[in-house]
């Protein structure tokens, strides 16, 4: 197996090594020549109307958009997943608000709740947000996964997996885990 990281921007490195703790080999990926051989795409946070731009520029954006590969896509790139009132991939049913939880200086940790039953008993996980969008609403076949109080800020649709936080800043390798093992 192998994970391509999308390499424009954002937590690159920190995906590349959480993957590397995971015993997963990974690509950075900047071309779409980089998406050949690999079994699914992590798409980090970032700035969305940025990397919406550097996906165009380099020509990734029309592959990308059919779906086909399996993404986790972080912040900026659960963005580009979802539905928001600019131009996104709109293939994880999520209605999702872009920096809904303020500026950089807003940016904080707080502790997830997840869904025990996906992550067999584990009910915590450590949370970073750093100018963070939220999601509205998940429809259609897209799951709830993790949860901010009452607020969903991760969700399963299919392959694919939508996460408002940076899990990639933590210790912690589960949510990577559990996206691997969706796509195997």
């Amino acid at each position: 197996m192998e994970i391509g990281i999308l390499a424009l921007q954002g937590s690159v490195s920190e995906h590349h090594m959480t993957f590397r703790r995971c015993g997963v080999a990974t690509r950075d990926v900047r071309l779409p020549k980089d998406l050949n051989g690999i079994n699914g795409l992590v798409m980090p946070g970032g700035e969305s109307t940025t990397l919406r731009k550097l996906l165009k520029n380099s020509g990734l954006w029309n592959k990308l958009k059919k779906g086909i590969i399996p993404i986790l896509g972080t912040c900026a790139g659960a963005v580009l997943l979802g539905n928001c009132d600019d131009d996104t991939f709109g293939i994880v049913d999520i209605n999702i608000l872009r920096n809904a939880y303020g500026r950089q200086i807003d940016s904080f940790e707080s502790e997830i709740a997840l869904k025990t039953d996906e992550f067999d008993g584990v009910s915590k996980f450590p949370g970073v947000f750093i100018r963070a969008p939220q999601i509205q609403n998940t429809f259609g076949k897209c799951k709830a996964i993790a949860h901010l109080e009452n607020e969903i800020v991760g969700v399963k649709h299919g392959k694919h997996m939508a996460l408002t936080f940076h899990p990639e800043l933590t210790d912690s390798n589960l949510l990577h885990e559990k996206w691997i093992s969706g796509i195997k």
